[in-house]
Formats: C-alpha cells, structure tokens, sequence
C-alpha cells in the first residue's frame, strides 16, 4: 500500500498501485526541486508550474489530486490562483496548501478565504507537510466517494 494511502481506503476509492499526483507551483526553481524531491521519495507524482498562468492551464488539462502553492509570486499571486481554480465548477475537487514565508493571521486568513484548504509555512517542516498531504488526500478520497 503506498505511504499516502489511508487506512480502511477500498480499493474502489484509490487503487493500491495508484500515486497521488500533487502540482507543486514556485516561481523559484530551488524550491520546486527541494519539494520535488521530497515528495517523489514519499512516493508520489509530482509535476510543476513556475507561475500562476502555467499552474492554471495545467490544472486544466490534467487535474492533479493536490496543489502545493506558493503565495507570492510575480504577476498572479497564490491567493488569485486559488481563486480561479475553486471558481471552476468543471473541475473535481482538488485541495490546495498554500505555503510562503506569510505567517500573519491576516495573510492566513486571506489565502483560506481565496480557496486554501490548508495552510503551510516557509521554511518548511517536512513531517508537518507529511501530515498535512495525507490529510488533504484523505479528504479529497473521501469527497470523492461521496461523488
């Protein structure tokens, strides 16, 4: 059973060969492989977008199961990304953690409000975003049974 997979899941919901795709979406290429990296040794899929317009049209094209996005970034910030990406009712349900170097309540506060489902701060705690993956995928798996 792959690391992502949650407990008492049926095969119906998640497939025991199926990976996890999360899009991860940095305008800075280091942050991108570093999370890469990490995620893809945990075992899931990953892709990339270095901007908002690029995670957008990958979104889509391929829905990934998850979006790890990064608040400021030039041009269209995480915030907007949310915004758009929640706004599109063709698209399935798909949970975004925000992540950036913001902690204050205020800039929580407004990238929940933008669409976030959670939220995660820089520099990154990677048993934290352990977590918070696998809890954000076993509610997209629970939401989809639903469906």
């Amino acid at each position: 059973m792959p690391a992502d997979a949650a407990v008492g899941t049926t095969p119906r919901a998640v497939p025991p060969s199926a990976k996890s795709r999360i899009l991860i979406v940095d305008d800075h290429e280091d942050n991108i492989e570093v999370l890469r990296v990490r995620l893809d040794s945990w075992g899931y899929e990953t892709a990339a977008a270095y901007n908002g317009s690029e995670a957008l049209a990958y979104v889509e094209q391929t829905p990934p199961d998850l979006i790890l996005l990064d608040v400021m970034m030039p041009e269209m910030d995480g915030n907007e990304v949310a915004r758009r990406i929640k706004a599109n009712r063709s698209l399935p349900f798909i949970p975004i953690i925000m992540q950036t170097a913001l902690d204050s309540t205020e800039d929580k506060v407004e990238g929940l409000e933008a669409g976030a489902d959670d939220y995660i701060t820089k520099p990154i705690d990677f048993a934290e975003l352990k977590a918070r993956l696998r809890s954000m995928l076993r509610i997209k798996r629970l939401q989809e049974a639903l469906e």
